[in-house]
């Protein structure tokens, strides 16, 4: 990118001072940072702002004068004295509640934080541009500013006596005012309740001009679902089932965490829930996935028609031919009805 259209990116003239460079710099990557802003250019926009700031921001930096490697201690330059870092501004943090489904598979959400938004009268310029020019207020029109070597020429118009832009009045030339804004966040999949997302830059202001701000944190809660139960990253849910299909065993489907997954019921299941490993809440990092837990719920029909009943009593008179095989305690009790005979 060519030095010219650096400035003209930054909204700067040409010999613009380091300060200004980063000044102009903060204030449109706040107004483009994709993160802010939903316009569809606003990502290319932003690009552009951060290699005019590399570009302009590197030959802004003074450049230290090598010292000859036989000077003596007389002749070499004082040190410098040791430059103050500026302050930075303090971490955010806040609840984010989830979807069990979004946290689970993760998504992206739109979050409201509270923190700096574009001046919506200069539009986060800083500056109220006119359209005739007005008398400059800081040299009222004469174009020289007093000053203790002399008149100097005014900055604020170039020494011209007037201008078409004045600082803002809303924001006091910062572009920026305090206020809920709303932010596109993207939630990597398998977080869990109490754990929180980094979002660099995006905490509180820093109280110095020159410092960065700090970092905000979301920390992950989960609504309620309506049918999943997360214990750990194992997933438990309650399946109502036949007393039909408890006997014969079995395929049954149940609602999962992104549709309905099958589960294999074992005959004459008695008791303790189905296990699906690996089909829980999935996992992250080096923690594998959980497990999908299935408690049945056998339920008895209300009422059985004459044919469901032609049907039983035929599986019972089978049942009979190896009742001692098939129900021990059955037959011990047909054993002692025939003993009474």
């Amino acid at each position: 990118m060519p030095t010219t259209a650096a400035y003209r990116t930054l909204e700067l003239r040409p010999g613009a001072s380091a300060h200004d460079i980063k000044r102009a710099y903060r204030r449109l990557a706040m107004r483009w940072h994709p993160d802010r802003n939903p316009a569809p250019e606003a990502q290319a926009r932003f690009q552009q702002i951060q290699a005019a700031f590399e570009l302009l921001h590197t030959q802004a930096r003074p450049i230290a004068e090598e010292t000859p490697a036989r000077a003596s201690a007389d002749n070499a330059p004082p040190p410098e004295a040791p430059t103050q870092p500026a302050s930075r501004g303090a971490d955010l943090h806040q609840p984010l509640e989830l979807e069990l489904p979004i946290a689970a598979l993760g998504g992206t959400v739109d979050v409201r934080v509270e923190g700096r938004v574009p001046c919506a009268d200069c539009e986060g310029q800083g500056e109220i541009r006119y359209t005739r020019s007005t008398l400059c207020p800081h040299c009222h029109g004469s174009g020289r500013i007093r000053s203790p070597g002399g008149l100097s020429p005014c900055t604020a118009c170039d020494g011209r006596g007037f201008t078409t832009r004045l600082r803002c009045p809303s924001c006091d030339g910062q572009g920026w005012q305090m206020g809920l804004r709303q932010l596109h966040v993207q939630i990597p999949p398998g977080m869990l309740p109490s754990e929180e997302l980094r979002i660099g830059g995006l905490g509180c202001p820093s109280p110095d001009e020159e410092g960065d701000p700090g970092d905000l944190y979301l920390r992950l809660q989960l609504k309620p679902h309506p049918w999943l139960r997360l214990e750990g990253r194992d997933l438990h849910l309650n399946a109502p089932v036949s007393i039909f299909r408890a006997l014969a065993g079995g395929v049954i489907q149940v609602p999962g965490l992104a549709g309905l997954v099958d589960v294999e019921l074992p005959a004459l299941l008695q008791s303790g829930p189905v296990r699906l490993a690996g089909a829980g809440y999935p996992g992250r990092g080096p923690r594998p996935a959980g497990d999908l837990m299935v408690h049945l719920e056998v339920h008895y029909p209300t009422e059985l028609t004459s044919e469901q009943k032609a049907v039983l009593d035929m599986a019972d008179q089978v049942m009979r031919l190896r009742l001692a095989e098939q129900n021990p305690a059955l037959a011990r009790w047909q054993a002692l009805l025939d003993a009474h005979r």
